[in-house]
């Protein structure tokens, strides 16, 4: 059975809100982290609705693979924080859990931006008037 490039992409919208959601159960990331992950949902959103549109796919993968460096020095910075903050305290497993999803998703992140190419390439095939297709040959400016 195959997916459909709208499939995939709600698909990969969904693993996205669905892990970020695990991922903040615990308070243990900075802000930035937060704000990063919900750009991503936003332009995600943005690539769903404008089905046919190639430019916020492409944001779409740029923007998830600067997250992929940055979630990386997020997680590695805050990490030790966040254990000890709340290994003294009741919610420990709460770090645990979030933790582990953060570190899984930005494991799965680079299979995503994969998956997010393929949508991207579907969408320049279908493109309307050949708008994202480089022109073959040269052409002269006076027409000759």
């Amino acid at each position: 059975m195959a997916i459909d490039r709208d499939t995939l992409l709600r698909i990969s919208v969904s693993i996205h809100f669905v892990c970020i959601s695990m991922v903040l159960m615990a308070e243990w990331l900075p802000k930035s982290y937060l704000f990063n992950q919900i750009t991503i949902l936003a332009l995600g959103l943005w690539a769903i609705v404008h089905r046919e549109s190639v430019i916020q796919v492409e944001l779409l993968i740029l923007i998830k693979f600067f997250s992929i460096i940055l979630d990386s020095i997020a997680i590695g910075m805050y990490f030790q924080i966040g254990n000890q903050s709340h290994s003294a305290g009741f919610h420990h497993a709460y770090f645990v859990i979030s933790a582990f999803f953060a570190i899984g998703y930005l494991i799965l992140k680079p299979v995503m931006i994969l998956l997010l190419n393929k949508v991207r390439e579907d969408r320049l095939n279908n493109a309307a008037f050949g708008m994202w297709t480089p022109a073959s040959g040269y052409t002269p400016v006076d027409g000759h």
